[in-house]
């Protein structure tokens, strides 16, 4: 049976995040005037609408309080979201059903300022509604986000995986030479993308190789992984995606229809904390789609990869 094709589709949500130019959170409006959400930490949200008016100024509500480590300025935040309008129940986002977490940039220019107030300062495995009218996210020049009115209300509710300093690491600087057929790693210092080169024959099948072992939690099945990685065609020295070279960590799902090619067999048994170098042959998903922009696999291209585990949260 051919796998699901890969669903990562970072690129178009983040254009309609950054439309989304909020102001600061108001207060004057009655406290239950939002909308009702259930469900737990990492799953998709139920949320029932008042039958009240809209709140007039951005609202929001920690709906539940996490166990983990306090997000801080400077660091990006990775976090599933469901975004939907107010009067019509229409979702704009949803990264649960896109299995495939956010990283929100909180630098005014990616995401909204509100988000700052919003995500900042919570404990990782928190759940945050935030409410806004629509008229506040109009851009500089006036324009609308896509699919949204002016008399629309924007629902946004949160799920704070963790905060991470843009060059996150699981190991330090170090040369791993070409052996066993796989290419060799070099990273010059820490934090730095790590340098794949010295390709010999293309792999045949996915092949794991663990670079520094980390001692942190066990990967599970179905949970998130966040993780800096950088990803070469084989042969060349240019990667074709890499965190490094845009926002710093991302957040994947710990499924096979959700990683790209190799990473899920890769992934599976392994350590917070683990740098592991995969090779990932042409064919290493039958059914894999790969989309011009999005965070993938070159169609018909063996690739290697260099993965830093960050962290894990279970959904």
């Amino acid at each position: 049976m051919a796998a699901r094709p890969h669903r990562v589709r970072r690129t178009a949500a983040l254009a309609l995040l950054a439309a989304l130019v909020l102001p600061a959170l108001g207060c004057g409006d009655q406290p239950q005037n939002i909308p009702e959400v259930t469900g737990k930490f990492g799953s998709r949200p139920e949320v029932a609408m008042p039958t009240d008016p809209p709140p007039k100024e951005a609202r929001m509500k920690v709906l539940a309080e996490g166990d983990g480590p306090v997000t801080r300025k400077g660091q990006v935040i990775v976090t599933d979201v469901d975004m939907r309008i107010w009067e019509s129940g229409r979702p704009l986002m949803d990264t649960y059903r896109l299995e495939q977490p956010t990283t929100a940039v909180l630098d005014g220019q990616h995401v909204s300022r509100t988000w700052d107030q919003a995500l900042l300062g919570r404990k990782a495995g928190s759940r945050v509604l935030l409410v806004s009218p629509a008229t506040h996210g109009f851009g500089p020049g006036g324009m609308a986000p896509a699919q949204v009115t002016p008399s629309d209300h924007m629902v946004l509710v949160f799920d704070v995986i963790g905060g991470y300093d843009p060059r996150a690491h699981a190991a330090g600087a170090g040369k791993w030479p070409a052996s066993g057929g796989f290419p060799s790693v070099s990273v010059k210092s820490p934090g730095d993308e790590p340098v794949i080169a010295d390709f010999g024959a293309a792999p045949e099948k996915v092949g794991v190789r663990t670079l520094a072992e980390g001692k942190g939690p066990v990967l599970e099945p179905g949970s998130t992984v966040v993780m800096q990685y950088t990803g070469a065609v084989w042969g060349t020295k240019t990667p074709f995606s890499s965190t490094y070279q845009r926002s710093g960590p991302n957040g994947f799902v710990m499924k096979d229809a959700a990683m790209l090619p190799g990473w899920y067999e890769a992934l599976a048994g392994k350590r917070v904390g683990s740098r592991i170098l995969v090779t990932a042959p042409d064919d290493a998903r039958p059914g894999f789609t790969h989309t011009k922009g999005a965070l993938g696999m070159p169609k018909d291209k063996a690739a290697a990869y260099v993965i830093d585990i960050l962290d894990t949260r279970r959904r």
